[in-house]
């Protein structure tokens, strides 16, 4: 037992170890200086670069204009996702004895989602509309994987991939690729909207209505007419605009210590202990009624709002409102809530665990127990790991303008739509019966 504690010890001051600061990064970005934030993760790069961190390269490199850099950093944190789906059985031991911060992160299924949208982007910003639709296809797949891996499968952040995914396939001219991407993202919308609150944009049916008479499609044209309506009209020599305005932070992981009281009749060395000590959760009991009390901790999440939550833009007479097409805060929590019972589950197991190893040397002797139970507590650290960099909401402005070059004045609202900060952006260029994407973010 003794030769063990070094071990621990070195785990948890290893677990609290970091090669970066995230409040180093995100003070350039607020300030306008992504080349700064994108610098120092360069120079704060860690041994072994993992998904977290490359996904922080891949998102800072893309808001710096390092387009081609974004997207290789991007592709490192899939690529290793995509290896992770086979578990490393050693890490998963280890994560039993020390902590969860031990299991290899494999992002969520919504983080490898978005680097797709990202990726897409950062080829359209070098002109390779072609790389954009090969994203485009990827995001496809692996939704497709996802639901073909569990049938109660949630489509968080389906919805948006794939009506990015039309909205890219029309601008490349391919309308039957289009209507496909549509119509699953009218499909999956639907199906996550209940837990994410996004309704269905109303731009996906007057695509569905525009594009089935385009390819003369006559029972679905009806169809789709008779449901979504005639879309807008577009003036000659027009071009479009597509603007994703994506707002704040998605909320951070924090840590949580829970306590769980262990009875002095207690059978702890029984396999359906563990499921009875959930139960336990904020349960008042007696003290004389208690042998020990089990601390552990677990990741939490909060809800953290930014202070803008839409967008106007006017250019000249002509205005649009933005839709919000990606809630990232309502599947951010609502996906850890689905993980928090197994999180919860695997972390008692690991708890009573060390708890029997020190009242097994306890048992030995005193110090030894004592120093047995602090390795416990100092190795007990909750898996906070995210892609923190992300948006909390991503706003969507599509509206017709005319061929040239434009200034589009921005009007930044609050939840209440009220108008808190305006801010124009010059130079950009609309060409005629062509799709003209842009992104542009804050951090309020």
């Amino acid at each position: 037992m003794i030769k063990t504690l070094p071990f621990l010890f070195i785990i948890s001051l290893a677990i609290g170890c970091g090669g970066y600061k995230f409040q180093e990064v995100i003070e350039p970005l607020e300030t306008g200086k992504p080349e700064n934030a994108y610098t120092y993760l360069q120079k704060h790069a860690p041994k072994e670069p993992d998904i977290p961190y490359q996904f922080e390269l891949g998102l800072v490199a893309h808001y710096a204009n390092h387009f081609a850099e974004s997207s290789k950093a991007l592709d490192a944190a899939g690529d290793i996702a995509e290896d992770r789906y086979t578990k490393s059985v050693s890490k998963e031991l280890g994560s039993l004895i020390t902590s969860d911060k031990l299991r290899p992160y494999s992002a969520t299924q919504y983080e490898r989602l978005l680097s797709h949208y990202y990726r897409a982007l950062n080829y359209i910003y070098l002109n390779q509309l072609d790389g954009a639709l090969v994203e485009c296809r990827r995001a496809t797949a692996l939704i497709n994987y996802f639901k073909g891996e569990d049938e109660k499968y949630d489509f968080f952040g389906t919805g948006f991939l794939a009506h990015l995914s039309g909205m890219f396939f029309e601008a490349a001219g391919e309308w039957n690729d289009a209507l496909i991407s549509y119509k699953q993202a009218a499909e999956y919308y639907k199906n996550a909207s209940e837990k994410t609150g996004v309704k269905t944009p109303d731009d996906i049916g007057n695509a569905l209505v525009r594009l089935t008479r385009r390819l003369g499609f006559t029972d679905e044209f009806a169809r789709y007419r008779e449901q979504y309506g005639e879309p807008p009209s577009r003036p000659e020599n027009t071009g479009e605009l597509i603007l994703f305005y994506e707002s704040g932070y998605v909320p951070s992981k924090g840590q949580e210590t829970l306590m769980f009281p262990i009875f002095k009749t207690d059978d702890v060395e029984d396999e359906e202990f563990v499921p009875t000590l959930i139960k336990r959760e904020g349960m008042a009991y007696e003290e004389v009624k208690l042998e020990y009390l089990l601390r552990v901790a677990i990741p939490t999440i909060d809800s953290h709002r930014p202070r803008f939550s839409g967008i106007r833009v006017a250019v000249g007479e002509n205005q649009g409102r933005g839709v919000l097409v990606e809630d990232v805060e309502s599947i951010a929590i609502e996906t850890f809530n689905a993980q928090r019972p197994m999180i919860l589950l695997r972390t008692l197991v690991r708890a009573v665990g060390k708890y029997l190893l020190t009242r097994q040397a306890n048992k030995k002797h005193e110090a030894l127990g004592l120093l047995t139970n602090l390795a416990g507590v100092l190795t007990e650290q909750a898996d906070t790991r995210s892609w923190q960099t992300l948006p909390n909401q991503i706003f969507m402005v599509r509206m017709p303008l005319p061929a040239g070059t434009h200034t589009l004045n921005l009007s930044f609202l609050n939840a209440n739509g009220q108008v808190r900060r305006n801010q124009s952006v010059p130079d950009i260029k609309i060409n005629p019966n062509r799709i003209t994407f842009w992104n542009h973010r804050t951090y309020e």
